[in-house]
């Protein structure tokens, strides 16, 4: 019971930063129908960012110094700044991109095809993925994490350990759940949201600025991304390829909870964690096929729900 506790434990940390990513997944496919495969990459930036803000001028971790220090330490007052000043820097310079990509790219986009646009997504992530190589290298790099991240760093529960990275990183989500939610029903920009989502063309019609609607959007699913990256990099590495691989199983979380429902996120991450951290040891799938568990899960969901446990069914108007 304690090794079965313990693995729950585990995947719990993978459940935050799958949901986390999955919302931002959620946050634009609410707004334009769209699944953005450039998500992780647009994160990965951000996290990046967190990187730099966060290192001295000429420290190294890996024997290469990290790219952008010495610009920070000359432009930038008071770098190095403590981790989570560095997070919420790396999320404004996210909203920038996303609102930047959005506005410069997606926009012209909005008469074409979905596949097109999808097309589209599937660019940005090769490019952002190559300047984030060709700018920081291909190391493993560790971030500072905001929480207490060392061995004897837990809580003691039912004889399992519950690391205070897991928890912190749990608080974090469920804070960023509220302050969506209150934004989204208390706030013009988020009734505005709610009407592009509902129907873009009628909200144009009485006079909801379409646009900038959809930029705000683009922007704190691009803040969110950059928050998820910064979060997994202090708590284990970050490297080019790490928010891709993330990426398959946060679009099977979005796709379990519903791709328009912000709850469905954090349900949607939180079972493709478990099912990935519990299947594998007790069903005896070997570690090499580890994505199998998460997939069977959706398949599962999708069959039982085809618009996922908390998505909006269409509805066909005659």
């Amino acid at each position: 019971m304690e090794l079965f506790i313990q693995r729950c434990f585990d995947g719990m940390f993978n459940g935050a930063i799958y949901a986390s990513l999955a919302l931002a997944i959620v946050m634009i496919f609410r707004a334009t129908g769209l699944l953005n495969f450039a998500q992780g990459e647009m994160g990965l930036l951000g996290g990046y960012v967190t990187l730099t803000l966060l290192t001295p001028p000429g420290a190294t971790g890996v024997g290469v110094a990290v790219a952008g220090t010495e610009f920070a330490s000359r432009w930038i007052p008071f770098h190095p700044w403590p981790p989570w000043l560095a997070i919420v820097g790396a999320m404004a310079v996210g909203a920038l991109l996303g609102a930047a990509i959005e506005r410069f790219i997606m926009r012209s986009l909005a008469g074409k095809s979905a596949l097109s646009q999808v097309n589209v997504t599937i660019g940005l992530l090769v490019l952002l993925n190559g300047i984030v190589f060709q700018i920081w290298g291909p190391f493993a790099r560790r971030l500072d994490s905001p929480f207490p991240s060392g061995k004897d760093d837990y809580f003691a529960l039912f004889g399992a350990r519950l690391r205070y990275t897991t928890v912190g990183v749990w608080a974090v989500l469920l804070v960023a759940i509220v302050l969506l939610g209150l934004l989204i029903q208390h706030t013009k920009t988020g009734l505005a949201f709610r009407a592009v989502t509902s129907n873009r063309e009628g909200a144009a019609l009485v006079g909801v600025p379409v646009n900038r609607t959809l930029t705000i959007g683009w922007a704190i699913a691009a803040a969110i991304g950059a928050m998820a990256a910064s979060l997994i990099g202090g708590a284990r590495a970050l490297d080019p390829l790490t928010m891709f691989n993330l990426l398959i199983y946060a679009l099977a979380a979005a796709t379990i909870g519903g791709l328009d429902s912000p709850k469905g996120a954090v349900v949607g991450g939180l079972i493709v964690a478990l099912t990935q951290s519990l299947v594998p040891p007790y069903l005896g799938v070997p570690t090499e096929l580890t994505l199998l568990p998460p997939l069977g899960a959706m398949v599962l969901a999708l069959a039982l729900r085809p618009h996922g446990l908390f998505g909006t069914v269409p509805v066909n108007r005659v």
